[in-house]
């Protein structure tokens, strides 16, 4: 599966996901605009600095612009070192070069409608700082629009004193979900390699969750874990489970989790691992950042005066647009730069 799945980790937050990918043996690359977080990553292969970029200080505008001014270096350096099936950006939706740039590097790498494309990204904890919460709103509202998207895994801070062990632990159980194909077999079912590649494509939010193989409750419980709240609506593309039989109940799950479009399901005895996606994005836990910053406005305002910035009272995606979809067009460079500046 190494060859197979490999990552574009912006910004410093990214940079630190991306560091535990690599040590497992992914191709990353690390994008960033500044050179001072480059320098930190000391084993990293790939590395590309956004060409006049000295970091962002948390401007998302800022990091778009010089994303634009260095397209072609950037697309370049992601072909010439990136070659694999499946491609995941990584970035906190908080932060500046991440949040700015993210959401429009994945767009960009879907452009084609060639490759696929899967998000990690990190929402930050209520208890951040305001511009935080507007960033990682900001984020979300363009993440959430772009069409084509693979699996979205949405780290919350909030579940977590500990932002790098939250880190750890995502990427341990990520990257034991794509080592169930290698290491278990059986003739009563396996999950092969296409099917791990075919739930990172399905389109929405996706929790992956690995643990001791002792007991149903922990695949029942789908909300212990480390990712942002689900919705509860029930809506799943794909369930995926590696447990043992004679714990697992696979209807047990099933009622937990909503009857999937799909279920891969491999034997073990040595740990249990369950990956659900083409999840409902949580909108719940964002409208919980547009509370925060709302409950704050009059103070922002005063903080902020003289400054063309302005909050608005409502957010196009949270409400779910009626009309009919517009014909699929192919999308050209100067489209995506439109559409993010």
């Amino acid at each position: 599966m190494k060859d197979k799945i490999g990552f574009i980790a912006v910004g410093q937050a990214g940079g630190n996901i991306g560091q535990l990918l690599e040590k497992k043996g992914f191709p990353v690359l690390y994008v960033n605009t500044s050179q001072e977080d480059l320098d930190t990553i000391k084993e990293g292969k790939f590395k590309h600095h956004i060409a006049n970029g000295e970091g962002c200080n948390k401007d998302r505008n800022k990091a778009k612009q010089l994303v634009v001014a260095d397209f072609n270096n950037i697309i370049e350096k992601i072909q010439s070192t990136i070659k694999t099936d499946m491609l995941f950006t990584i970035f906190s939706a908080g932060g500046g070069t991440g949040s700015g740039a993210g959401p429009m590097l994945t767009d960009m790498l879907l452009m084609n409608g060639t490759m696929n494309v899967g998000v990690i990204t990190i929402l930050p904890a209520l208890h951040e700082s305001i511009k935080t919460q507007i960033n990682a709103y900001e984020c979300f509202s363009e993440l959430i629009k772009i069409e084509g998207i693979g699996s979205t895994f949405i780290i919350d801070n909030d579940k977590g004193s500990d932002k790098l062990n939250l880190n750890a632990t995502f990427v341990s159980a990520f990257y034991a979900y794509t080592q169930i194909p290698k290491l278990y077999h059986s003739k009563k079912g396996n999950v092969d390699v296409a099917e791990v590649l075919e739930s990172f494509k399905a389109h929405g939010m996706a929790t992956i969750k690995q643990f001791n193989n002792t007991a149903i409750e922990e695949l029942v419980d789908i909300d212990k874990n480390i990712f942002a709240p689900l919705q509860h609506d029930k809506i799943i593309k794909y369930l995926v489970c590696a447990a043992d039989e004679k714990v697992v109940d696979m209807q047990e799950v099933v009622t937990a989790t909503g009857e999937p479009f799909d279920i891969f399901r491999a034997y073990t005895s040595k740990e249990a691992i369950r990956m659900m996606c083409g999840l409902t994005f949580p909108i719940d836990r964002l409208e919980m950042i547009h509370k925060r910053v709302e409950d704050n406005k009059e103070a922002i305002i005063k903080n902020i005066s003289g400054t063309s910035m302005s909050l608005n009272s409502t957010f196009d995606f949270l409400t779910p647009k009626q009309e009919k979809k517009p014909e699929k067009v192919h999308k050209t460079r100067d489209d995506i730069f439109k559409k993010y500046l």
